[in-house]
């Protein structure tokens, strides 16, 4: 009971509780499977695929998915995790794939290259490598529309291994994924051409990750229209060297975020200029003191004996919590319900936490532990602790930083 309310307390701090707002909605569920493998046992170190991995999780749950995670699997593991996302599957109406790092073709089959994996000849790649298309039919058999992104055809060295041991009748590795057969009710993105190799990055994620943190949460925007944005943003970022690719067979049109007015053209394609990027970064670099004083003295201390001025000043007119946008007066209710519970309470920042991802001009996404502690006013109640880590998106305004988008998730 206990734990369950401790749960409780976690949501409640998100919001989470604003979506009983719009039950009578009830949206189907949508629910990830996020891997990201980077450090591998004979394959050296990728740097990006668990950052990337991380953020696109961190970005899903802020649009309303449920999401299973792991990195640096090894093959069990990573069945296990396969094994927990199709159980989750079921009475889902979306289920989405996301995997970066390691990946192969033989013979036109792609395969996911767990960190254990030890492929120095072809007649290992069964027992060492997962078949993705196994993970498509687990999405295809249970859901209604299923959606895989491959950040996968990173230059790969079992491929040049198992080429050079495959005999005349065992199947050589090729460069890069190939497309699949067929699909059912899916949509298929690869983070370059088939054939083709992708780039790891130079900066926290991936050109392909970098696209697609940028535009997957505009409202609007049907899942098609996404790809021809996150596609202009690569082939600019990698001077047309990597070009994402897809393909589909979706029979109706999907929205990551539903938008109720006219759907917004794409935003320009980022400027590739690493004396730009480099700006940026600095710039919301120097902001993360500034970043780090906002969630001490506002976010985590809030004034709850004035909610509606504290949550106009946290959040402006409206915000977008768990992938809903709620305006202010539906924020200050819930808050405001929420604090009168507790006789007393308090929120605090994990030291050495916080992180800061530049998103553009004037924003950022802090990511962060926070530690909580309530004592009701009921003396039958138990006391809710415990640990939360916390995504904002943030925006910078001349009155200082202000939220745009909240996600939590429950710390072990």
């Amino acid at each position: 009971m206990i734990r369950r309310m401790g749960r409780l307390a976690i949501l409640a701090w998100a919001f989470l509780g604003l979506l009983l707002l719009s039950a009578d909605a009830q949206p189907e569920r949508r629910v990830a499977l996020v891997i990201g493998n980077g450090t591998y046992a004979e394959a050296g170190t990728l740097a990006n695929p668990v950052n990337d991995a991380l953020d696109i999780a961190d970005k899903l749950r802020s649009i309303g998915f449920e999401v299973i995670e792991g990195n640096d699997l090894g093959k069990r593991d990573l069945e296990r995790k396969i094994g927990e996302f199709s159980d989750a599957l079921q009475s889902a109406g979306v289920g989405l794939f996301y995997y970066a790092g390691h990946g192969l073709q033989v013979d036109g089959r792609n395969y996911i290259v767990p960190v254990d994996a030890r492929l120095d000849m072809p007649v290992k790649l069964q027992l060492e490598a997962v078949p993705i298309d196994e993970v498509l039919d687990i999405m295809e058999q249970q859901t209604k529309v299923s959606l895989v992104f491959l950040d996968a055809c990173r230059n790969n060295p079992f491929a040049r291994s198992l080429s050079r041991t495959a005999s005349s009748r065992s199947a050589a590795a090729l460069a890069g994924l190939a497309q699949f057969d067929s699909t059912r009710g899916s949509f298929i993105a690869f983070s370059t051409a088939p054939g083709a190799v992708a780039m790891d990055g130079s900066g926290r994620n991936s050109p392909f990750a970098t696209a697609l943190l940028r535009h997957i949460a505009e409202p609007g925007q049907s899942i098609n229209d996404m790809m021809i944005a996150v596609r202009r943003d690569v082939v600019s970022q990698t001077r047309e060297s990597q070009r994402p690719w897809e393909q589909g067979s979706l029979l109706e049109r999907f929205e990551f975020v539903p938008g109720d007015g006219p759907v917004a053209e794409p935003k320009p394609a980022a400027e590739p200029a690493p004396a730009q990027v480099a700006t940026l970064e600095r710039s919301v670099g120097d902001d993360k003191g500034s970043i780090e004083t906002f969630l001490r003295q506002d976010y985590l201390a809030p004034d709850t004996r004035a909610m509606a001025q504290t949550v106009k000043r946290l959040y402006g007119p409206s915000a977008t919590i768990f992938g809903t946008s709620y305006d202010a007066d539906a924020i200050i209710k819930v808050k405001s319900d929420w604090f009168a519970q507790w006789a007393s309470w308090s929120l605090g920042l994990e030291p050495g936490s916080l992180e800061v991802t530049p998103r553009g001009e004037n924003r950022a996404d802090a990511i962060f532990a926070m530690r909580y502690d309530y004592e009701p006013k009921d003396k039958s109640a138990a006391r809710l602790t415990g640990k939360a880590r916390v995504t904002l998106g943030l925006v910078k305004t001349e009155d200082g930083w202000r939220i745009e988008s909240e996600t939590s998730q429950a710390m072990q």
